[in-house]
């Protein structure tokens, strides 16, 4: 069966390459950035058309953005989410990666704080079980579903999120475990992403009776970001230089709402319930006050 790390499931215009890469200066000390960037992305998934996975592609065009000469290529195996982090931390096989924000990812990591799914991974819908759903369809607040079980991954930091908002909440470190646990009654809700839940969908209803709850949403800030590692700067440096040009050109955004755009309406937003939660783990440097990096709920078609 396939297996997924990033669930996500987890959530990339050119100026001309520059002839000679110019040296940044520090008193008498030039630092010069090496001729070619050579990034290393986590593979995501054992079999995956990652032309089109939009945070790569993000990050590629990104790259081209900004006058870097660069190679991309996914790293040699598939790792946990948790390995991944360290890999890049440690300046090991890795060298960025997409993942949700905490205090602690930006404590040892790099964070280029542009949420590049616009806050949409805080947007969470739920699966549950078709046998499940009369009890369900009952729920309408968060004191509600204090009296449910969800599932979720063990090294997510939605987990953290759910549990301080005093959810009851059941984990395990494997992604398809948790559609096991759901089958089997051992959880009744598993939120997720509006990006994800309709392919997630598709691919699981296959093999159990997989129903999304159809009146309710869980709503909380969860930017994802690149991260890098803080002492090995210079990719970081062009994703970000990228970054800005996409963003003053409009094509951070075309290039948003052309791979997430379908999902965000088909999810039926304005039909659901909202209970919103509150993330406790978010960085006090998160830009939450940049209305342009953030969807708002009254943009949504």
């Amino acid at each position: 069966m396939l297996k997924i790390v990033f669930p996500c499931l987890l959530f990339l215009f050119s100026t001309c390459l520059f002839a000679n890469v110019k040296t940044i200066n520090a008193k008498k000390n030039r630092v010069t950035p090496p001729t070619t960037l050579h990034v290393v992305y986590p593979k995501t998934m054992d079999s995956l058309d990652e032309e089109v996975l939009y945070p790569l592609i993000l990050l590629r065009t990104a790259l081209k953005r900004s006058g870097y000469k660069f190679t991309l290529s996914p790293a040699p195996e598939l790792l946990s989410q948790n390995r991944v982090l360290k890999e890049i931390e440690t300046t090991g096989s890795i060298n960025v990666t997409w993942s949700m924000t905490n205090q602690e990812r930006e404590d040892t990591l790099l964070p280029l704080r542009v949420p590049i799914f616009k806050g949409l991974f805080g947007w969470r819908l739920m699966f549950t079980t078709e046998d499940k759903l009369p009890r369900l369809k009952k729920l309408k607040s968060l004191d509600d579903l204090k009296s449910i079980n969800l599932v979720q991954g063990a090294d997510w930091p939605d987990t953290r999120i759910l549990i301080s908002n005093g959810l009851t909440v059941a984990t395990a470190m494997d992604f398809e475990s948790l559609f096991v646990m759901l089958d089997r009654g051992r959880g009744d809700l598993f939120p997720r992403s509006v990006l994800e839940i309709q392919d997630e969908l598709a691919y699981f209803k296959e093999e159990m009776p997989l129903v999304v709850l159809p009146h309710l949403m869980l709503k909380y800030k969860s930017p994802i970001y690149f991260f890098f590692n803080k002492h090995n700067t210079n990719i970081a440096k062009a994703v970000s230089q990228g970054i800005k040009v996409m963003q003053q050109s409009g094509e951070f955004d075309e290039l948003f709402f052309k791979y997430n755009g379908n999902f965000i309406k088909n999810a039926h937003l304005h039909d659901k319930i909202v209970i919103e939660l509150h993330n406790y783990d978010l960085p006090r440097l998160t830009p939450v006050n940049d209305k342009s990096l953030w969807l708002a709920f009254d943009q949504v078609p």
